[in-house]
């Protein structure tokens, strides 16, 4: 049985695109729902990635993948449509917890790794999640702040590679 990975988008280009993606998410969800089963847009190549559980809300995609985040199928829908995006994903069980984003071309993906997740731990005594002497309630507000930190990292790296000259 697959641990499912929960995927949230946000598209980002001109209100009228929105039309046409909409009605693709829509009759995906329809055929998801008659034909009890995940979903490909008709333009994906390949046959990995499917979508599941498929919600269309005031602009945002929702939905549900087999135990990762189906990233290179968001692309092709966003290339189809000529529009970026900003995807987050997540699926604690196997460690999967990231963001990516999509604009002209260019796809950014930063995501935590083993290491990542490793910083913290769990106060069974406690009922919380221990991280940097601090007590959480839940694990997401902790992988939230690494999340933000690896991107922060990313970011200076990309500037700093962007600035050398030799």
């Amino acid at each position: 049985m697959a641990n499912w990975c929960s995927n949230t988008v946000e598209f980002i280009g001109e209100h009228s695109q929105f039309e046409d993606l909409g009605k693709l998410f829509k009759a995906m969800a329809a055929k998801e729902k008659k034909n009890r089963a995940g979903q490909l847009p008709p333009f994906a190549q390949g046959d990995r990635g499917y979508l599941f559980d498929i919600r269309w809300e005031d602009g945002m995609l929702y939905y549900e993948t087999k135990w990762s985040p189906n990233t290179a199928v968001i692309v092709a829908i966003a290339e189809h449509f000529r529009m970026g995006f900003r995807y987050s994903y997540s699926e604690p069980g196997n460690g999967t917890f990231g963001e990516a984003a999509y604009r002209d071309g260019t796809l950014t993906d930063v995501a935590l790794d083993w290491d990542d997740i490793a910083s913290y731990e769990f106060d069974e005594d406690t009922d919380t999640y221990r991280f940097e002497n601090q007590n959480y309630d839940n694990s997401e507000e902790i992988l939230e702040i690494l999340l933000v930190r690896k991107q922060a990292i990313t970011a200076l790296k990309d500037l700093n590679f962007g600035n050398d000259t030799n």
